[in-house]
């Protein structure tokens, strides 16, 4: 494979990476990068939580057809290293304004969506959790119809997805998983700005289930015992689901700044929260450094709980992301296929049993968490 891509422009291999550490200075939570690791750092010096390597190749069939395929290899939710196709899809380019793909697609929510595991293409180390987690799965199996085009010196764009996903999500504070089913995923992203100033808008709707042996027997326990209003509030089976996201960004003169806010309604036992972050960075030459500031709260504050039956109660502690965080670090590029960075970040979580990192207690303590990253694409 390697050698046809220097014979032929019709197929091209990209190789990406990051070799990365995490030190999480307090021993009763569990730092990961996202639900989907089950290890992490917990006062010790972690190589688990952002390392990966990853493959994406295209094969240009003609001018307006091609097959893109992304694979990745990390620490997963078993703690294994295993590979996994991230997203592989047929396109079509009409080479004017629209571009259509089949397959599986990464889902629209954030600006930063379809580059996520591409460190050496991101400013942080890792995207703020307090929005970028809020949703936890990132690909879908179906259609996406993109239309741009240009007005005098603007630009927009019109995003449109329709699809389904099925995965395995883990509860880690109740040492479970569920089996999550997306139907009818539809969403609506519209970008529109210049080579300075963007803005954006999301919209994602979809039926979700999540069930394991546990939950349904929660729920139909609590039906057996007259408990209908408890269930059917709770109960994640086919409830219509909507994600909610804004985004600003900035690169003028050196300056960089983007801002997201994004908010998830899942009315069931997957509680409702809203989050935002504010990054803003200067960029000298090779050397760019960069402070963030974000938040997610709780709609209704799941951690206050108690609706008298346990297992319920523990059910919805688990849901609790309050937290805030700030962020400083660095990024330094060494050249075009390789950047260094470090960064900073002060976790405080909100509430108990809170926060997207595992605790081990019930009351909320603080986190500092020192990390660095050696990102490299060819």
């Amino acid at each position: 494979m390697l050698a046809t891509s220097v014979y032929s422009s019709e197929f091209d291999i990209k190789t990406f990476g990051t070799i990365g550490g995490v030190y999480n200075d307090n021993s009763n939570y569990i730092y990961r990068k996202d639900i989907f690791q089950k290890d992490g750092s917990s006062d010790d010096l972690s190589f688990k939580t952002d390392t990966l390597i990853g493959l994406q190749t295209s094969l240009y069939i003609n001018e307006k057809f091609s097959l893109l395929l992304q694979g990745i290899v990390n620490n997963n939710y078993n703690d294994e290293v295993k590979a996994k196709i991230d997203w592989g899809y047929l396109k079509y380019d009409s080479g004017e304004n629209v571009i259509v793909k089949i397959g599986r697609i990464r889902t629209p929510y954030y600006k930063n969506s379809d580059n996520l595991n591409v460190g050496y293409s991101n400013l942080m180390i890792r995207e703020s959790v307090e929005v970028y987690g809020q949703v936890p799965f990132s690909s879908y199996n179906g259609i996406e119809v993109i239309y741009s085009n240009i007005i005098d010196r603007y630009f927009y764009t019109l995003q449109a997805n329709y699809g389904s996903a099925e995965l395995t999500v883990p509860i880690h504070s109740l040492n479970q998983k569920a089996n999550v089913e997306v139907d009818d995923l539809y969403s609506l992203n519209i970008t529109f700005g210049t080579t300075a100033l963007q803005a954006r808008f999301t919209y994602l709707n979809a039926d979700i289930t999540a069930s394991n042996a546990s939950l349904e027997q929660l729920f139909s326990g609590l039906r057996a015992f007259g408990l209908n209003e408890l269930a059917d509030k709770y109960e994640f089976k086919d409830t219509s689901s909507e994600y909610m996201g804004v985004g600003l960004f900035l690169d003028y003169n050196n300056i960089l700044f983007s801002t997201e806010c994004g908010h998830r309604k899942i009315p069931s036992f997957f509680a409702d929260v809203h989050g935002y972050y504010a990054t803003l960075g200067y960029s000298f030459d090779k050397f760019i450094p960069f402070i963030t500031y974000a938040k997610s709260k709780m709609d209704v504050p799941t951690y206050e709980a108690n609706t008298g039956v346990a297992a319920l109660d523990a059910l919805l502690h688990a849901q609790n992301l309050a937290q805030s965080s700030k962020t400083i670090g660095v990024k330094y590029f060494i050249d075009e296929n390789f950047d260094l960075k470090f960064q900073y970040e002060h976790v405080v979580p909100k509430g108990d049993y809170g926060s997207y990192h595992l605790s081990s207690l019930q009351k909320p303590q603080k986190l500092n968490v020192f990390s660095f990253a050696l990102d490299f694409i060819f």
